[in-house]
């Protein structure tokens, strides 16, 4: 017994030292775009109640500041993190090295040069009118050759795996890397290429939308619960029977339910009711996910405080819950009679993007740069100001934009208040939110630097190193604990 885990951690040791430096590539520049992105976020909530802020300078009007700042987010950090946890964990999962690493590096500056032509054209006046599809359409080819180059590399390293177990985490691994082309490609040949007319450019828009959050972000985020739970807690999945039914379940769900956006919108009444007859049935994975996960976590809630990555997994499984809570709550006419248009509607995304994707992230990275750089966390102080800044901004931001939605839905609905009315009431709250979003700013600042800390060559390994509590080491025919 003792052989086998031997020559497994051994095994595990060449497949994180192939990964090393496109997985360091990939998440550096994720934490870069972290930064920036969050920058351009917290200067265009400012501008919200302080309306000359940057008010000079036409490349950071708010019209052009707030979506270069989501773009940055989604497709500069988002996309990069889940390319560094995707192939890191494809490559674990399927016990294999990660091959020709070179182009990854290739795929990554390509990448990350589209996304910066994007962002800048975006506050250069450029941008177009389509949410989430602001950047210039120049970097559309250009995104797309960078994106082949890494799933090429994905379908490659599951194809040439070296155990005939695959497992949930792998599903939505390989679901999310065939979804985003296909959801990105059709948003852009029917928006751009050979652009529809009338109201069928929302309807699209509002597909795209929500499919890249529900079927990119999403399912990359529950592949991370999916694999560290059980790793984390020492135990298999709880119902993992259920687990091929939820998977499927979610994704035809999900794909049809991107109409309940436009639940009031001038556009035939079949296309949000059968949105919203997509969000109801995203009820039954809702319920299997969460006993899959809950079930997992029952009776073992007190080995989260010993493990910093399963305390993100955690943060990740309540923002997958709520989101899909307040998912369904829009999906109701009556609700959506006060909620739509409102601050609501953005907090169902910022949920399932930072309070569920974002963190899952975050766990991931805290558990496998120690791995790929044979370092420790240097400190402990970053550590905790980041897990704690997380902690309250997640907080914080999800009570003040439920309490301040709500506000803002039933001021709309009341004819006798004026428009400059609502803004005025709502100042306070855009403050509050400012607030906010500038401490989850100091918890990326102090995650950079323990990045670049530990990332380093020339780190010492003399230097003080964090206190965090490694997690029990499995086989690796144990990686989910149900193999």
């Amino acid at each position: 017994m003792n052989s086998n885990v031997t020559n497994a951690r051994a095994e595990q040791a060449e497949i994180d030292a192939s990964a090393k430096w496109p997985v360091l590539v990939f998440l550096g520049s994720a934490l870069l775009w972290l930064l920036l992105g969050g920058a351009l976020q917290l200067a265009a909530a400012i501008q919200l109640h302080t309306p000359s802020f940057l008010a000079d300078c036409a490349w950071f009007t708010h019209g052009r500041l707030a979506p270069a700042a989501q773009n940055a987010l989604v497709y500069g950090w988002g996309m990069n993190a889940a390319f560094a946890f995707g192939l890191w964990l494809m490559a674990r999962l399927s016990a294999t090295t990660l091959r020709h690493g070179g182009w990854l590096f290739v795929a990554a500056k390509f990448w990350n040069l589209g996304v910066t032509l994007g962002v800048g054209g975006i506050l250069a006046g450029y941008s177009t009118s389509f949410e989430l599809l602001e950047m210039p359409r120049f970097v559309t080819l250009i995104l797309l050759v960078a994106y082949a180059i890494i799933g090429v590399w994905v379908v490659t390293t599951f194809s040439i795996r070296n155990t005939e177990n695959v497992y949930a985490s792998q599903w939505y691994l390989f679901g999310a890397a065939f979804w985003f082309p296909w959801l990105y490609t059709i948003a852009q040949v029917m928006l751009f290429r050979a652009p529809v007319r009338g109201v069928l450019q929302p309807v699209v828009n509002a597909w795209y939308v929500h499919g890249l959050y529900g079927l990119w972000f999403a399912p990359v985020a529950l592949a991370a619960i999916y694999y560290f739970l059980p790793k984390l807690l020492g135990k298999p999945i709880s119902n993992y029977y259920l687990a091929p039914l939820g998977f499927w379940w979610l994704v035809a769900s999900t794909a049809i339910a991107g109409g309940s956006r436009l639940i009031g919108a001038p556009v035939p009444v079949w296309i949000p009711t059968l949105g919203i007859v997509g969000s109801m049935m995203l009820v039954l994975p809702l319920v299997i996910l969460s006993l899959n996960f809950l079930g997992t976590l029952s009776g073992r809630y007190g080995s989260v405080g010993g493990s910093l990555t399963l305390r993100f997994i955690v943060l990740s499984i309540a923002g997958f819950l709520l989101s899909s809570v307040l998912g369904l709550a829009l999906s109701l006419r009556s609700f959506a009679a006060v909620a739509q248009f409102t601050l609501l509607t953005g907090l169902r995304d910022w949920l399932l993007f930072y309070g569920c994707f974002s963190t899952a992230m975050f766990g991931a990275a805290y558990f496998f740069l120690p791995r790929l750089t044979g370092k420790e966390w240097r400190s402990t102080a970053l550590v905790q100001a980041h897990f704690g800044a997380t902690v309250l901004g997640l907080v914080l931001m999800t009570i003040g934009l439920a309490a301040a939605g709500w506000q803002q839905g039933h001021l709309l609905n009341d004819p006798a208040v004026k428009f400059a009315e609502i803004t005025r009431a709502l100042a306070g709250w855009h403050t509050f939110n400012s607030v906010v979003l500038g401490v989850l700013l100091v918890g990326h600042v102090a995650f950079l630097i323990n990045f670049v800390w530990i990332a380093c060559p020339f780190n010492s390994q003399g230097t003080p190193v964090a206190q965090i509590n490694p997690p029990p080491a499995l086989s690796l025919a144990a990686k989910e604990g149900h193999a």
